[in-house]
Order: structure tokens, then sequence, then C-alpha cells
């Protein structure tokens, strides 16, 4: 669990990230400093913790307009698990999403044996048929009652097998055509060009004209059919009132693509999407 000391102070089990001056200090007294790189990626991490933040979004986040591959950001999560696999131990895991970017996760203390056996100890035991039983020096006489014959209880479990197969197909078919990174959440609006479906997060709290958008991203998707396009709009940091744009797109056979742009332009990102697209050979 990460709780807030303050606005720059984390709190995470046994360490504390003071992000003011890029210290993760030990409860033991031990004391790791990061590089400025290396803890920009792992406020960013710890900030969508549980979720996979991909790497275009690190890259525009913590590089900017600054031109590198993506080694260099390869070398920084090296780095950054190295200090956590010496200070944190196992609490804290980054874990590398194939093609798409990087999962950090805090994993919760487990329950104490004390409560586990609490919890063991307060399960009443089956009494046998037709056994006796003893307490308070009275004795009473209780049956062992045949579950199976019961109907409503056969019915009840009937019920429930159904209601698993029906969420269990439901989750499979979710998994088959959705990436789990992909949370729906971030995008509240869709729209439907030709046979490719675009879903795109609230624009206008990024100062992004909806309509300009919208015959944008008809140009940009005008070479594709039958695909999904996610597009999340966010400010970049690196640079003073600037709005990004990221879109992640998922072809109808299975591939996808990664495109963002660190400062979005009414008329260019419709532009630079449709070059990028053909330079990926992803045409109807």
């Amino acid at each position: 669990m990460v709780s807030m000391a303050s606005s720059e102070v984390y709190r995470i089990g046994s360490v504390t990230y003071d992000s003011s001056t890029r210290t993760l200090t030990h409860d033991n007294g031990q004391t790791e400093y990061f590089t400025p790189r290396v803890s920009d990626v792992f406020l960013l991490l710890l900030a969508h913790q549980g979720k996979c933040v991909e790497k275009e979004f690190l890259l525009s986040q913590c590089w900017g307009d600054t031109i590198v591959s993506e080694q260099a950001l390869t070398n920084v999560i090296s780095k950054l698990r190295k200090v956590l696999a010496n200070h944190a131990l196992d609490m804290i895991t980054i874990t590398t999403v194939s093609k798409s970017g990087y999962l950090l996760e805090v994993k919760e203390e487990n329950l104490s044996s004390e409560y586990q056996q609490e919890s063991c100890d307060s399960i009443p035991e089956h009494v046998s048929e037709d056994m006796v039983v003893e307490k308070n020096n009275v004795k009473i006489k209780e049956t062992k009652l045949s579950f199976y014959s019961n109907k409503r209880f056969f019915y009840f479990i009937l019920t429930i097998a159904i209601m698993l197969i029906s969420i269990f197909i439901y989750t499979n078919n979710k998994i088959n055509t959705l990436p789990y990174f992909i949370d729906t959440e971030n995008y509240s609006n869709e729209l439907s060009v030709g046979s490719n479906n675009i879903y795109f997060n609230n624009i206008d709290k990024y100062k992004v004209d909806k309509v300009f958008f919208i015959k944008d991203i008809k140009k940009g998707v005008s070479s594709i059919c039958d695909s999904k396009v996610f597009i999340q709009f966010y400010y970049n940091t690196r640079i003073a009132n600037n709005t990004a744009v990221v879109v992640f797109i998922i072809t109808s056979d299975g591939r996808t693509f990664n495109f963002r742009m660190s400062k979005y332009i009414n008329g260019g990102f419709s532009k630079q999407l449709n070059d990028y697209l053909k330079s990926k050979n992803v045409v109807c």
C-alpha cells in the first residue's frame, strides 16, 4: 500500500521516498539517491501503479522532445529495478509488458497466521449422523443433513454455476478482443469512421477543438479499416501549456501500433498519423 506523507514524500511499506531530494530511505537507515531521470520514471509508474504505462507515454513525459531510443528507457528501468531489489525487496515489482510498456505493482501484506487460524477455528465441523454432543452438561442429539437430497440447494448450485460460466465467457471474449492494459474508463468518447472504431478521452479540458479533431482523425485513419484506435490527450509536463497525444492502434489481424505527438497540432496530426500508418504498411 502506498501512502503520501506529504505532496513530495511517499510511504511504501518499509521504505520512504522523498521526491524533492530524490532519496529512497529504508527503515533500517539505508539510503539510495535517484538520478533525475530515474526519479521521473519511478514517480510516473508509481502514479499509475497496477496499470501498464506505455513506453511512448514514459518517453514523452520523462524525456520530452529529446530524441532517444527505447534503450534509454530500458537502462533507467534496469537501474530502478536494481535499487528496489536492494531496498524494497519483493514489495515493489516492475513487470515488462511485451511490446507495450511497464507495470509497477505494490504487494499487499499477507494476513497474519494468527488471524488465519482464528478464521479456521470459527468454521463449525460437520456433525456425524445421530451424534450426541454434550454442551454445558446438556445432551443434544444432532442429525447430519443430506444436502444433496435438498432440491433447493441443487438448484442454487446450478444457478451459481451458470453465472460463473457466463462471467467466464464474457471475460474471455473481452480478453481476446482488447489488451488488458487498455482501461476503457479513460476513453469516454466513441466515434465510427468507416469500419474503424475510434475511442478518445475528454478533450475539452485539453483545449482541443472537437470539431477540428474529428475532421483530423477521419483523415488520419483513412488508409486503414476494421481497426480499433485509442487516442489519449494529456499535458506534456516538459513543455508549458502544451497538449500531447498518444494513439494506440489494434488492427483486425491483431497487430498493434503506437504513435505519439509531443505537441498536438490541428491538421498536422492527421498527416503525421497517416504517414506513420503507411510507413508501417497498415493499409486496407
